[in-house]
């Protein structure tokens, strides 16, 4: 997957969500999403915002749009 964000691979290795602590899908360059709680998390001239009061919720249809342009993950590398 490329990583249209601008976040680099090593940055990727470390984010995660800040209200469960799991990984994020990265969605382009313009946000990272939770698909289990159905949050998105914008980010702002490559830095994401990663404010859970800033996130905003997604409903089924928008979901299934999300799940369909994600270009990168967040997390532990697999070894």
């Amino acid at each position: 997957m490329s990583h249209e964000a601008g976040l680099s691979p090593l940055l990727l290795t470390l984010l995660a969500c800040p209200q469960d602590h799991g990984p994020l899908l990265v969605i382009g360059n313009e946000e990272m999403y939770n698909p289990r709680l159905r949050r998105a998390y914008r980010i702002d001239d490559g830095i994401p915002a990663l404010l859970i009061d800033d996130a905003r919720d997604v409903d089924d249809n928008e979901h299934e749009l999300l799940m369909s342009r994600v270009t990168a993950t967040t997390g532990p590398v697999a070894d």
